[in-house]
């Protein structure tokens, strides 16, 4: 796993997050508006507290799930990352049972990418981000994938994700996976060697 980031223009250090850090990994993603009803929030992001208290000596910090934390000078948390698997990705309407292995080793998502409002726009979610892909690439994984708002288009483009109304993908096995969510739009990065 790559050694902790620390950024001198911004005095920005990213870290692996703990099981001891749910709480706050919470706090941080729900800066992002999921789209969701605040009821359904804590039920969005049991998945991501669960997670977390699994980890091992793999590439990725809690099996397959990638979670950073950035940290200001006095170690305050101010942004967040939360990669893993998708749903679809284990969904058997969605992925053939045969490929999902292959998938799930090949291609990772960005569930959630956030900045608290005081430090956006000083190149900490662009460092988070920079971060988790160099931590897939390394693992071997081919395609990094995310969803975001319409608004954030050009941020992503910048950094080299394409974005379209839906995610589609041509399987090994001929079939065409589509996935579009209304409002939002989907991205992917292939991560070159």
């Amino acid at each position: 796993m790559p050694a902790p980031t620390t950024l001198t223009d911004t005095d920005i250090r990213v870290r692996t997050a703990t099981p001891e850090d749910g709480d706050t990994l919470v706090d941080l993603i729900s800066l992002v508006d999921l789209q969701l009803r605040a009821d359904e929030v804590p039920g969005a992001l049991a998945p991501m507290r669960h997670a977390l208290t699994h980890s091992d000596d793999g590439p990725l910090s809690h099996r397959r799930n990638h979670f950073l934390i950035a940290e200001n000078s006095e170690g305050v948390p101010v942004g967040a990352i939360t990669c893993g698997f998708a749903k679809w990705m284990s969904d058997p309407n969605r992925s053939p049972k045969i490929l999902r292995r292959r998938i799930v080793e090949r291609i990772s998502t960005v569930h959630g990418l956030a900045v608290v409002p005081a430090y956006r726009n000083r190149g900490i979610a662009r460092t988070l981000l920079q971060h988790a892909e160099e931590t897939f690439r390394d693992a071997g994984y081919t395609v990094l994938t995310l969803r975001h708002d319409r608004s954030l288009t050009k941020f992503y483009g910048r950094l080299g994700y394409i974005s379209h109304n839906r995610l589609s993908l041509k399987l090994p096995t001929g079939e065409l996976l589509s996935i579009a969510d209304r409002g939002w739009k989907h991205a992917f990065k292939v991560l070159l060697s």
